[in-house]
């Protein structure tokens, strides 16, 4: 029989049995998996191209070259040349004049083409909507800060000093979402135009200056570009963990979840899937004996199999590509405003990793279970009790693994993560199968002579007839409960972790260079303000000299968080977004101790009573080190690489930092405070807080949607499973039926089935959850583990009950129909 004869012949097989029905659970299955797999695909890929474009708004571009020295004009043109949009900054500190007033301002300079990516408002003269601008300050004229313009008494069209140069004062800025910056260094910002930055004198010799090169374009372009610049060391490229950690943070966790969510609802389809084709291949043993009568070879009947699985396989992933989109449409147009807009479309690798996962399935899941089909002998037409050798369990779920670890290494693009997971899962669900035979075959010794009720002797005799059978029907029900209670209380966690670091009331305005002196006034001006005041740290600059006696050399030397002053002080209390790691914080009571920042410690390898030597006005003196912290840097509380015991700062000349909460509304309190203390900087956070909600609301309906699609796949698991089940449970009803019991009776035992099926089911679920939630929480996500807790309690009798209600649905039949009935249509 010739190849094209095959393929027909698969393909009438195929439209008969879709016609009967034959294939609607595996074509349900599979036609679920890509449209799980391509829809997570797409909105995966969307929304974090549109989160990745609203980091880049912080960051100002798709890449940035920071320098401390001028940088090399061609290296502008190289970029150019390559397609990409360049723009240039400059950033230093100076006094700005407005008649008799001045204040130091962060001046920022900015080239043409600026903004590229960041998004730059100014205030509406007319008290409306901020307008956006898509360029910077004209030549002659500046835009400046609303707290810059209240430490000058200065307002729109004054002429300030800058330099040498006169400049007039043409707008108030409302939003520069690039403003980044530590906060230590934050002024109020005064922006010019670069034509004006040579007449100013600002960067005559001895000025802190700071250049950038901003550029957006092609991810490749943009590597390319990095692959041809050999940099120094006073040079560095910029991402997004280095403008906003707070942002980089909640991102990085957000894509984690992303991820795991999508691997797992890819895994949840394929063993729906295989469910499936099992139930399948066992239906075919008469079909395939019938075509090796007719004279077909085993190659030929496997061909015709293969052939049917491709067919099904286009079939399913041209009709999953097209649900997908519809269903992606459907929901954007529900879902409206919250959603960014304008969303970027998806990738054309993400239409291919959907397409390519119903095939993937297929090959991994599928066809190791037709495959025996192909073994079938013709015998079976006259003895219907011969079945063909299947393949060796080993071989079937290696192939199963290889395919769906390169299925979720396609996914993920994250190796270690696939693998990671496909190899603990892999044990762990190994474990669980042995324990759960094990146990049943025990549990069956031991219950042998009792003298159970009816019911549940009827119910426990059809779990322990087959105890290996039992055993994966037990663990495919635990393990669809255990991912939906996973991506569950991973969505509740993560969420309520972002809430915690950023509550409503977190600090948005930050204080430095308060005097001693200041310090009482400070606090009495906030109570007479109505802001409730924080903790009040004293901070000394200085920078550290050299580790037990030896001077920095080396990567040490060039650290980007050594080569400079770092902001030292001294404090007898953990800070609240601070994890000691390794020693004790209670030495801090003693003299001459140090607590260093556990990244910090690693590079310079620093160690538990390691010296570390300073110098800050002029003095030098040495610490400690006894103990090591983790520092949560997105918290948006003032954290610091060194803080010592009290004494070793004391006589050293310090000033305080400090943060407190303004409410909204509370503008004038702030110019307020601004006045009455110009000496001190205040720094007013309240727009990049703005940008991180932003950024973690479409965080969090990636999250909502992700997790409807995971929940439709561990849903048709669990109804495979009970699918794939159903013939030897009409049957056994029926012959009890036949032998005189009564329909009540079965409903009864039916219902005491389920009862035991889900309680162990659901207790397998809920220590597998503890498990991997233990590990996830302190290796992947890094937020604090708890216990389920009251989940213990509620989840079993509704796991009972979400397992009893469609198992007893699909059995109605056993009590609605007569059982000879049933009987025949088994048979046939």
């Amino acid at each position: 029989m010739k190849l094209a004869m095959q393929w027909r012949m698969a393909l009438r097989l195929l439209w008969r049995e879709a016609r009967s029905g034959e294939l609607t659970l595996i074509l349900a299955a599979l036609l679920l998996a890509v449209t799980s797999a391509t829809a997570i695909s797409l909105f995966s890929s969307r929304l974090d191209l549109a989160m990745q474009a609203r980091s880049n708004d912080l960051l100002g571009a798709d890449l940035r070259l920071q320098s401390t020295t001028e940088l090399p004009p061609q290296w502008q043109q190289q970029a150019e040349q390559l397609g990409l949009k360049t723009a240039t900054t400059t950033h230093f500190s100076s006094m700005i004049l407005a008649g008799d007033e001045m204040a130091l301002a962060a001046v920022k300079v900015v080239s043409a083409g600026y903004p590229l990516r960041s998004k730059l408002t100014l205030e509406n003269p007319q008290g409306g909507e901020p307008i956006a601008q898509n360029t910077g300050p004209a030549a002659g004229e500046v835009w400046a800060e609303p707290r810059l313009l209240a430490l000058l008494n200065a307002s729109v069209g004054d002429v300030l000093e800058v330099g040498r140069s006169q400049l007039r004062l043409s707008g108030v800025i409302a939003e520069e979402s690039d403003r980044g910056g530590g906060f230590y260094s934050f002024s109020p910002r005064l922006m010019m135009n670069v034509a004006d930055l040579p007449g100013s004198g600002l960067t005559d010799a001895g000025s802190r200056i700071r250049w950038r090169l901003l550029l957006v374009g092609e991810q490749d372009a943009l590597q390319q570009f990095q692959q041809q610049l050999t940099l120094e060391p006073n040079q560095r490229w910029q991402s997004l963990e280095d403008s906003s950690e707070a942002v980089a943070s909640r991102l990085a966790k957000a894509r984690r979840y992303l991820g795991l969510a999508a691997l797992l609802a890819v895994v949840l389809a394929s063993v729906a899937v295989a469910i499936s084709a099992q139930r399948y291949a066992m239906r075919h043993y008469d079909i395939s004996a019938l075509m090796r009568t007719f004279g077909l070879s085993r190659q030929q009947v496997f061909r015709i199999y293969a052939f049917q699985l491709l067919q099904l396989g286009v079939l399913a992933t041209v009709a999953g590509l097209l649900l997908a989109s519809a269903l992606q449409a459907g929901l954007l147009a529900i879902l409206g405003d919250l959603v960014p807009d304008p969303l970027p479309a998806a990738p054309l690798s993400a239409w291919l990793l959907g397409a390519s996962s119903g095939l993937l399935t297929l090959l991994g899941f599928a066809l190791p279970y037709i495959m025996p089909l192909a073994r079938v002998t013709p015998l079976r037409v006259l003895r219907r009790d011969i079945t063909p050798v299947p393949l060796a369990g080993w071989l079937i779920t290696a192939v199963a693994l290889l395919a769906l670890t390169l299925l979720l290494w396609l996914f993920t693009g994250d190796l270690a993560l696939s693998a990671g997971v496909m190899g603990g899962g892999s044990v762990l669900l190994l474990v669980m199968l042995v324990g759960l035979h094990g146990l049943i075959r025990v549990l069956r010794r031991q219950l042998a002579g009792r003298n159970l009720p009816l019911v549940w002797r009827f119910a426990w005799q059809h779990i322990s007839r087959n105890s290996r059978q039992s055993a994966g029907q037990i663990l495919a029900f635990s393990l669809t409960m255990m991912v939906m209670l996973l991506i569950g209380t991973l969505r509740t966690d993560l969420l309520a972790d972002w809430q915690a670091s950023m509550p409503d009331d977190a600090p948005n305005v930050f204080t430095i260079n308060l005097q001693p002196y200041e310090l009482e006034d400070f606090r009495t001006a906030l109570a007479q303000q109505d802001i409730r005041a924080q903790k009040l740290y004293p901070t000394v600059p200085g920078r550290l000299l050299s580790i037990n006696g030896e001077p920095l050399e080396g990567e040490a030397a060039e650290d980007s968080s050594v080569n400079r002053d770092l902001v030292l002080t001294a404090d007898t209390e953990l800070p609240a977004s601070n994890t000691v790691v390794a020693g004790d914080w209670a030495a801090q009571q003693q003299p001459g101790q140090l607590s260093i920042e556990e990244r910090l410690a690693g590079r310079l390898g620093v160690e538990l009573g390691d010296v570390l030597s300073f110098r800050a006005a002029g003095v030098d003196f040495s610490a400690t080190v006894s103990s090591i912290r983790t520092v949560d840097w997105g918290s948006m509380q003032p954290n610091f690489f060194m803080i010592f015991s009290p004494n070793v700062l004391d006589g050293l000349p310090a000033n305080y930092l400090t943060s407190f909460y303004l409410p909204p509304g509370q503008q004038t309190a702030l110019t307020a405070l601004i006045r009455q203390f110009p000496a001190a900087t205040f720094m007013d956070v309240r727009a990049i807080l703005g940008q991180i909600q932003t950024l973690l609301e479409q965080v969090t309906l990636a999250i909502e949607l992700i997790l409807l699609f995971v929940l439709l796949a561990a849903l048709l698991v669990m109804l495979a499973s009970l699918v794939a089940a159903l013939p030897e449970r009409l049957r056994e009803g029926a012959v009890l039926r036949t032998l005189g019991g009564s329909s009540a009776l079965l409903r009864r035992s039916q219902i005491g089935e389920f009862t035991l099926l889900g309680l162990a089911a659901v207790l397998l679920a809920l220590l597998g959850t503890e498990l991997v939630r233990y590990v996830l929480y302190h290796t992947l996500l890094d937020i604090p583990w708890y216990s389920l807790g009251w989940i213990w309690l509620w989840l079993p009798p509704l796991a009972v009950l979400l397992l009893a209600v469609p198992g007893m649905l699909l059995l109605r039949r056993t009590t609605q129909v007569a059982p000879l009935r049933v009987l025949r249509e088994l048979a046939e």
